[in-house]
């Protein structure tokens, strides 16, 4: 986890920003489907597993319950927000 945090802050300062930090309900904000989460909606309430199976546009992220993640937007980018049973709540884009 800390090498995820001290990679975002890299990230981060070689873009010239600052990166707000935040729980993924309120950093989340509505994007254009450019990540495919609409063709992968058959897997919401399955196993995060499952995503291997298929084909994705862009990188992947997993948000667990109570993690805070990164205002930072990458529109191909499909995030998977997960239970603590590994089950998938939502999926997006960003």
């Amino acid at each position: 986890m800390l090498g995820v945090l001290a990679a975002a802050c890299l990230a981060a300062c070689a873009m010239g920003g600052q990166v707000r930090m935040g729980p993924v309900s309120k950093m989340l904000k509505p994007q254009p489907d450019l990540c495919g989460a609409e063709g992968l909606i058959d897997v919401v309430g399955r196993p995060f597993t499952l995503l291997a199976d298929h084909p994705l546009a862009g990188p992947l992220r997993i948000l667990w319950p109570g993690q805070e993640i990164t205002d930072e937007v990458v529109p191909t980018r499909l995030n998977a927000e997960v239970t603590n049973d590994q089950l998938i709540l939502r999926l997006s884009c960003g």
